[in-house]
């Protein structure tokens, strides 16, 4: 009883335009994607952590919770991340069917935590630009919200600090929402890559396995797994039907001419000295009597 999943046999779905973009094995891309998305997760939960702190210092007890909500979410789809590094560079299906699940979810991860962020960032407006104020008055050197790196102000008057941090929160408005937008273009792009992938693993003649085939590895002197077509005959049967008047045993070996086409090759052969030579005689039709001729009756 064959036990493995069989090779695709519908047809292509939506994120099928991946393998008619990149023909080739899909295993780096899906590293590559793994990789990016570990250390984009790695940068979010550090800058949470960041926050977290910044929390708790200014005494702000709203904006806690989503910190430490952001960080968490963000640590999980880091595992993910890692899982799918592992997956790929081990090749087994099993694992590989699995991260392209954990990149769906991870996606969905991320646009929470965008969508959440949008959400805080204009309903906690006041408390977000009153703790930017109490940070760039504090000469620290960065500020809570912003994406693209730390905030850094000094020596601000009140008045100073309240038009920075105001202008500083209408910048992000608009990059919160722009950072959202792209994080899911860029998620549902990796999970297009990881499904793909995966299907090119179940597929038997896809790039993926053309390496893994037992002439490839003679002549790499490797000699690991070779995934075979789904229930593939040992040989291939010959074209047609069968004969409908045989009664299914193999064919008796029977005379055969060897010679060319045309040639007779009893018309240049020996005689036969047992065969008969001329017209036989014909039989008798009736016994005659035998006499002896030489008696005196």
């Amino acid at each position: 009883m064959v036990s493995r999943q069989g090779p695709p046999t519908s047809a292509p779905p939506a994120y099928s335009y991946v393998t008619r973009i990149y023909r080739r094995s899909l295993r780096p891309v899906v590293l590559a994607t793994a990789v990016l998305g570990a250390l984009w997760c790695l940068m979010l939960a550090s800058a949470g952590v960041g926050e977290l702190i910044d929390d708790k210092n200014d005494n702000f007890p709203k904006l806690t919770p989503l910190a430490i909500v952001q960080t968490v979410l963000y640590l999980v789809a880091l595992l993910f991340q890692v899982f799918g590094i592992v997956a790929a560079a081990m090749q087994r299906v099993k694992y590989i069917r699995l991260y392209t699940y954990l990149c769906a979810l991870t996606v969905l991860l991320a646009t929470g935590v965008g969508l959440m962020r949008v959400v805080t960032h204009f309903t906690f407006k006041n408390d977000l630009i009153a703790e930017c104020e109490v940070i760039v008055q504090g000469n620290s050197s960065d500020t809570l919200f912003g994406f693209w790196g730390p905030n850094s102000s000094s020596n601000l008057t009140a008045t100073e600090a309240s038009s920075y941090c105001n202008n500083l929160w209408n910048s992000n408005s608009w990059s919160e929402i722009l950072i959202t937008l792209m994080v899911i273009f860029l998620g549902l792009l990796f999970t297009s890559v990881a499904f793909a992938y995966y299907r090119q693993s179940i597929d038997p003649t896809s790039p993926v396995n053309s390496s893994r085939t037992p002439s490839n590895q003679v002549r790499l002197n490797e000699f690991p797994s070779y995934n075979a077509p789904y229930d593939a005959p040992a040989y291939a049967p010959p074209p047609g039907p069968p004969p409908f008047d045989t009664d299914g045993k193999p064919p008796q070996y029977q005379y055969g001419d060897y010679t060319s086409f045309g040639h007779d090759k009893d018309k240049d052969g020996k005689e036969d000295p047992f065969g008969d030579h001329g017209v036989a005689p014909p039989m008798p039709t009736h016994w005659a009597e035998e006499r002896d001729v030489t008696s005196r009756v």
